[in-house]
């Protein structure tokens, strides 16, 4: 049973199951279509032609081609005597000591030409191509990689891509202000320049150290010593002077304004021709006009009667003669003015002497405008400047009565305000400009009122 089955199978019994295995029987050879090149370098066999090119190229490594040799550099006749070959051992040690010939003929006869460049760095394919690479770029861009820097144990200083910050000076604090601020801040400068490679933005001019100040008043004033919880008893009178004084001022200001709202001005008040003609206002005025008005239409009349109307004689036109002589009168006239300018221009050259004091007069004019300028400059430089339409009012002084001084600064109760106070300062140094307060504008609310059309309608639905 068991051949039958293994015959339908289509296995031999031997094959399947033996341990000795039988040679393939060769079947008839595959037929292959060899139209196009791809089929041909498929299914041809260039077995031996590969063989052939990698023997001469061997050869040609090796001392070139046997081909082309002479006969003299692959064979040489042995003259050794019999007696050398009786000594194995000495012809061994002499052998030793030799070079092979094939050695010699390999060293001296190589057409191949030596590679050119480095040698290829040890390691593996991917780590001699970053290296190799990376060596590249450092030759042409100075660029030292991480694994670079890493391998060579250098700093990103020394490597170059960063910049040497430079060994600031130790800063005094406490100082002199006035000589330090202006080194300071060229050192900054050249230390951020340095650092960053950028330049700084443009400040305004106000808010440098050493700019020019808008004022010269101080930034905090020192109120009066009368104004001190507990000042001495003329101090605190002569603050109540100053407050007196200035509320006298304001008063009379106000009385002044009162009584200009009151009167007009003295080139408007009323004179007695005024007066007269205000009484007899509407008095015989319709008669006058209108006898007024016929008198100047009877005096037009006959003006327009009288005036002649122009006519053109042939006395009037000028002749050729007489348009010749006035020209010949412009001329000479022209002539006589360019003369008189090129003697006064000569005369001129003489007088240099009266010209030079001329130009030293108004030179020493010129000086003492200015010192006039920098003197009313000098005087107003700590009054503020107007800035705005409105002037700068100086605040009323803040004080105590006599009665409201306490004596300890615990019960004191100071007066005014501080953010006020900073506020004014601010103006009366030109820093910012006088301002009031804007006033709100009223929102009225909105009245809804029903029309009687509506009313109707809302009804009668």
């Amino acid at each position: 049973m068991a051949a039958t089955r293994s015959s339908e199978s289509g296995k031999s019994p031997q094959t399947s199951g033996s341990l000795f295995p039988q040679p393939k029987v060769r079947g008839k050879k595959k037929r292959v279509s060899k139209k196009n090149k791809s089929a041909w370098r498929k299914h041809s066999d260039i077995k031996d032609i590969e063989d052939f090119l990698d023997d001469q190229r061997l050869q040609l490594r090796t001392g070139g081609l046997v081909a082309d040799k002479a006969d003299d550099s692959l064979f040489y006749v042995d003259k050794q005597n019999d007696n050398e070959l009786e000594a194995p051992v000495a012809k061994k040690r002499k052998k030793e000591l030799k070079p092979l010939k094939i050695d010699q003929i390999i060293a001296g006869e190589t057409t191949v030409k030596p590679v050119t460049g480095h040698a290829p760095p040890m390691g593996s394919g991917k780590v001699r191509r970053k290296e190799v690479k990376a060596k590249e770029l450092e030759k042409k861009t100075g660029y030292i990689s991480k694994e670079r820097r890493k391998k060579l144990k250098l700093n990103s200083v020394q490597a170059g891509l960063k910049k040497p910050q430079p060994v600031r000076e130790y800063y005094d604090l406490w100082g002199n202000v006035e000589t330090e601020e202006k080194n300071t801040e060229k050192e900054e400068d050249e230390y951020y320049a340095q650092v960053t490679g950028k330049t700084r933005v443009n400040v305004p001019v106000l808010t440098q150290i050493h700019a020019r100040k808008p004022s010269v008043l101080p930034k905090v004033e020192v109120i009066h010593p009368g104004g001190s919880y507990n000042p001495t008893f003329e101090e605190h009178q002569e603050l109540l002077q100053q407050a007196v004084c200035t509320e006298s001022k304001k008063l009379k200001a106000e009385k002044k304004l009162e009584r200009q709202a009151r009167l007009p001005p003295k080139r408007e008040w009323a004179t007695r021709k005024d007066k007269l003609k205000e009484l007899t206002e509407g008095l015989l005025d319709e008669e006058e006009d209108e006898e007024e008005g016929e008198e100047q239409e009877g005096e037009e009349q006959e003006g327009e009667q009288s005036i002649p109307k122009a006519t053109i004689r042939a006395e009037d036109k000028k002749s050729r003669q007489k348009r010749r002589k006035e020209k010949e009168q412009r001329e000479q006239e022209q002539q006589k003015t360019a003369e008189k300018t090129k003697k006064v221009q000569e005369h001129e050259v003489n007088r240099l002497k009266t010209i030079k004091k001329e130009i030293n007069a108004l030179e020493k004019k010129k000086e003492e405008r200015q010192k006039k300028r920098a003197d009313i400059r000098a005087q107003n430089a700590d009054k503020p400047k107007r800035l705005s339409r409105r002037k700068y009012e100086e605040p009323f002084p803040e004080f105590k009565l006599s009665e409201e001084l306490v004596g300890t600064l615990r019960e004191f109760k100071p007066e005014g305000s501080v953010l006020k106070d900073r506020f004014k300062s601010l103006q009366r140094r030109n820093i910012l400009e006088t301002r009031v307060k804007a006033k709100r504008q009223k929102k009225y609310k909105k009245k809804y009122v029903e029309k009687k059309q509506y009313k109707e309608i809302s009804i009668n639905a």
